[in-house]
């Protein structure tokens, strides 16, 4: 009876029909069944031996035939001597022949199903359910990696490995695989000078018989403008803290200091200086000594006096110094640490005072103890050298 033919394909001298029902029918001249090329059969021969294998597609190459199941299994027959079937130390396959095409990279290694062949004169390419191409047969039509001859057993095109092989087709010498077009990527424009220092940012320079290309750029203008944004961003100045600071080192660094009452303490100028136990303890006091000292006022744990009482104390030394001229100039000299006394001048010790207040005034709390230390010593000696008695 008539069927229904649901594909054909055709090769130089014969022909392969799929129809329904899964069924494979094959004209012409058939050299590997009657052992001729020019050997010719009146009908269409039915293939047997896919018979109940649910045949999907069929292909034919110049002088071969193939098909696949829809179970991805794949059939060839027909001329092999270039290894175009798969089967080895056989020239003429007469009846379809399953290929075995495994993954020899798994293990075990890993049945492929197949998807489509494509069928050339010496060569033949099938696609594979994970849309890989495989090859074998002769020529470098295959795309293989490999001068040696046939490939019997089938490899895998690594050319396109990474790549979604949407249908392979075969020439005679040649082959194409269709591709899925890659998905376009966001290219970002490289500028060609650097935007501070406007100098090339890639560079060639020949060196003998070969090209240096270097894209090792370095700004020093650029790295400034960073530096200074990044100082700029995350420093500040804080003078309250700058103060606090001052004030700590002084504690440690001065060698006297004078108490509100006049009078002198010495401080072990050797003696290691009290380490913080708790950081944020000692940065409240800091703190608060820097704004004591911005208002004007000391601490009353200072070792140091305020302004108001190093003014009022060298007012008081200031009036001493007076008194002292006054006796001087009436005849009384006094004597101290059983030194003998030599004439001075008798303005100086006043405008040595006033220069101490001034310059302890101008300086502030920091160096006071330090004048005023200064202060006593030359008192101490011009009074040596002043109150001596006049001789005659």
């Amino acid at each position: 009876g008539t069927k229904v033919v649901l594909q054909a394909a055709l090769g130089v001298n014969h022909g392969v029909f799929l129809v329904e029902g899964g069924e494979v029918y094959s004209i012409g001249h058939l050299s590997s069944k009657n052992g001729s090329k020019n050997a010719h059969k009146p009908g269409p021969v039915l293939e047997k031996n896919v018979i109940g294998q649910r045949v999907a597609s069929v292909a034919a190459g110049s002088f071969h035939s193939g098909a696949v199941t829809v179970d991805g299994i794949a059939y060839m027959w027909g001329e092999n001597s270039a290894g175009q079937c798969a089967v080895a130390s056989k020239s003429q396959v007469s009846e379809p022949t399953p290929v075995n095409i495994s993954d020899p990279e798994t293990s075990p290694p890993q049945l492929i199903r197949v998807l489509q062949l494509a069928c050339g004169e010496q060569h033949t390419l099938a696609l594979s359910v994970r849309r890989e191409v495989w090859a074998w047969g002769s020529g470098c039509q295959l795309g293989l990696v490999t001068n040696v001859f046939p490939v019997i057993r089938p490899q895998k095109v690594e050319h396109l490995a990474g790549r979604i092989v949407l249908q392979v087709a075969c020439g005679a010498h040649h082959s194409l695989a269709l591709v899925q077009r890659l998905q376009p990527q966001e290219v970002k424009s490289i500028p060609e000078k650097c935007n501070q220092c406007h100098q090339l940012l890639i560079t060639m320079m020949d060196k003998e018989d070969h090209v240096i290309i270097s894209d090792n750029h370095y700004c020093p203008l650029g790295v400034a403008l960073m530096e200074t944004k990044s100082k700029r961003d995350t420093q500040s100045p804080n003078h309250t803290s700058l103060a606090s600071e001052e004030v700590h080192l002084s504690k440690s660094t001065v060698a006297g200091a004078v108490d509100t009452n006049g009078q002198t303490e010495e401080h072990d100028p050797d003696a290691a200086p009290t380490e913080a136990g708790d950081t944020t303890g000692n940065e409240q006091l800091n703190s608060q000594r820097t704004s004591e000292t911005v208002n004007g006022t000391r601490p009353r744990n200072s070792p140091y006096p305020d302004e108001e009482a190093v003014k009022e104390y060298f007012k008081k030394l200031s009036d001493q110094s007076h008194g002292e001229n006054n006796c001087r100039n009436s005849g009384f000299a006094p004597v101290q640490d059983g030194t003998e006394p030599d004439p001075a001048s008798p303005t100086v010790g006043s405008a040595l005072n006033n220069l101490v207040v001034s310059c302890a005034s101008a300086v502030g709390v920091k160096v006071a103890a330090t004048y005023e230390a200064g202060a006593l010593s030359l008192r101490k000696v011009m009074n040596y050298y002043s109150c001596s008695p006049q001789s005659g």
